[in-house]
């Protein structure tokens, strides 16, 4: 599965896509060439590229309508972003940090006396990104559909925090008769990942057409636990 690769592997084409990124884009341009000034104005069009995304779709968005929308020119957007594309993979880009704070301290789904509780936060949290960021992650995983590579190397980054951490869980908690390799943990952790952003992103486009968000957490929760309860 192209979305999601095995820890050193997407951690080597987070580095590979970071440095195309720099050569290329003004989305990743040195911010500290740019001054203070240039850094609140830069600051001020993906403000304005938020808001508009509020009520407007990605694929709409005009680099008239965010200069507009941040008070300047459409010349003053092209000094810091080369189109509405770049403006989108670096708000797109901000998002990365968040799944690390899922695995709020070292215990999380490590504990069994409390595993239950923990693997539900874990679902609504998850789900919780999507609710907050759901326009930015949809236009992400489309441009990583459409071969876009480096909105892929923004699934990876996104994705490597819960990856590392579902790994290292899965092997602790096999049975010694019965040991998972890091490999085969690592796979488990894949599909497992892969399955809960495909359900957030059917909740965020069509909450009505699906089964409620409650009953199908509590589904992935209880998958979760069966994945790490220790025999």
């Amino acid at each position: 599965m192209e979305r999601f690769a095995v820890p050193q592997a997407a951690a080597k084409l987070d580095r590979t896509a970071t440095g195309k990124a720099e050569g290329r884009g003004s989305s990743s341009r040195n911010v500290a060439i740019l001054g203070r000034k240039g850094q609140a104005t830069k600051r001020s069009l993906m403000d304005a590229a938020s808001r508009l995304l509020e009520k407007t779709s990605p694929i709409n968005l005009t680099a008239a309508a965010i200069s507009k929308e941040a008070g300047t020119s459409p010349a003053t957007f092209y000094v810091y972003f080369d189109n509405v594309e770049d403006i989108l993979w670096a708000l797109c880009s901000e998002i990365s940090h968040v799944t690390s704070d899922l695995f709020v301290h070292d215990r999380f789904l490590r504990d069994d006396d409390r595993l239950d509780e923990d693997a539900l936060q874990f679902v609504r949290g998850y789900c919780d990104i999507w609710s907050k960021d759901g326009l930015l992650l949809l236009y992400r995983n489309m441009e990583s559909d459409r071969g876009n590579r480096r909105f892929n190397q923004l699934v990876l980054k996104i994705g490597l925090p819960i990856l590392q951490g579902l790994t290292s869980r899965i092997v602790e908690a096999a049975p010694p008769g019965r040991p998972v390799t890091r490999s085969e943990a690592n796979a488990e952790a894949v599909v497992f990942i892969a399955a809960i952003d495909r359900i957030a992103a059917a909740l965020h486009l069509w909450p009505e057409d699906s089964l409620s968000t409650d009953t199908l957490l509590r589904a992935e929760a209880r998958v979760l636990v069966r994945m790490l309860r220790r025999a």
